[in-house]
């Protein structure tokens, strides 16, 4: 786990449409402004899928289907806002509530893994739920990821599809230029093939230094979530949030309990 770098971003107001997305809630958002600063829960998933026996040594990233389908069950049930990352970034930096209600959440996946269209989608589709899975952009298209025309069928449904670099390298052993352009070219690639403005990233197994932050922020990142664990906060630099660790053994009692404040 990586030191936290503090940063100091500068924020802009970032408008939030829900209706352009087939995922939708039945009211206008009304953004209510808070006093004190917002907290958010990120939570991180990568595999969703059931564990085969070969599977064993990277357990901790797999997480079966009827245990994510209660989490996200758990969470529409007990009424909280899933966020997209670009409401993700406006609570965080402007310190606002969708509809004032404080139950917010920002589900992510790593990896751009393969299940996430066949088992993850349809469980967030089916409780209106909003999904952010960080792509490695070199492996769109290979044999257990996703390709780019599945992407661009869940991002019609409310998905959102942001960088997890090119390579997936460690950043932090990193030189500069390398970092440059793990970040750049993930970004562009986002950019070009989902006609949008990737700006959140997830760093390669959490790890990042004070010059990964810096490149980010110069790239136009304006949120980045690392492996450190707990709930998010801009104190801890809106591009370096924590995140809650989803593992398979999370129940829904459990998880509801990790990000209760």
């Amino acid at each position: 786990m990586q030191k936290k770098a503090k940063q100091s971003i500068t924020t802009s107001s970032s408008s939030s449409s829900q209706a352009d997305q087939s995922i939708e809630k039945t009211e206008e958002v009304n953004w209510v402004q808070q006093e004190s600063d917002v907290s958010l829960p990120i939570l991180m998933y990568h595999a969703i899928h059931e564990m085969a026996p070969e599977e064993e040594s990277n357990a901790n990233l797999i997480v079966d289907p009827a245990t994510f389908e209660s989490h996200i069950q758990r969470l529409s049930e007990e009424g909280y806002y899933f966020l997209t990352p670009e409401e993700a970034y406006k609570v965080l930096s402007e310190n606002v509530l969708p509809n004032g209600n404080s139950k917010i959440i920002w589900l992510t996946f790593d990896d751009s893994l393969w299940d996430f269209y066949t088992n993850a989608y349809p469980i967030l589709k089916k409780y209106q739920a909003k999904g952010t899975n960080n792509v490695i952009t070199s492996t769109v298209g290979d044999n257990g990821n996703l390709t780019l025309d599945q992407m661009l069928e869940m991002k019609e449904q409310g998905m959102s599809f942001q960088s997890h670099t090119s390579t997936h390298p460690d950043l932090s052993a990193s030189d500069d230029d390398t970092q440059k352009s793990e970040m750049e070219d993930a970004k562009t690639y986002l950019d070009n093939n989902l006609s949008q403005d990737t700006m959140a990233i997830a760093y390669p197994a959490g790890r990042y230094s004070d010059t990964t932050l810096q490149l980010a922020s110069n790239l136009n990142y304006k949120i980045g979530v690392t492996t450190n664990e707990g709930i998010a906060n801009k104190e801890d630099g809106l591009l370096s949030l924590d995140r809650v660790r989803i593992l398979p053994e999370t129940t829904a009692d459990s998880l509801i309990a990790s990000i209760s404040q």
